[in-house]
């Protein structure tokens, strides 16, 4: 089992500022910014992954990763600005 100290806490910032700068990648401009990409990450990977080590389940990192990945999702969806396109315009 995983126990909650430095190095831990480490990975569970740097899993979530990854995940962040995927999603960036991914989104590109139609969601939040890189900023709030990484930030929205290590977010969520602290919370769900301190979460699932006081719960003592296995694979916390795991959980971590996947728990940042559905908070940037959430906080993406309801960010996304449609792109900008000249045919789509009513004159």
């Amino acid at each position: 089992m995983e126990e909650l100290n430095g190095v831990t806490i480490y990975w569970l910032i740097s899993i979530g500022l990854l995940i962040g700068y995927f999603m960036e990648l991914i989104l590109g401009k139609r969601g939040m910014s890189l900023t709030g990409n990484l930030i929205g990450g290590v977010i969520g990977s602290l919370v769900i992954g301190i979460v699932a080590i006081h719960l003592n389940l296995f694979g916390a990192l795991a959980y971590a990763s996947i728990g940042a990945v559905a908070f940037l999702f959430l906080c993406n969806v309801f960010n996304i600005h449609p792109e900008h396109r000249e045919d789509t315009k009513i004159a």
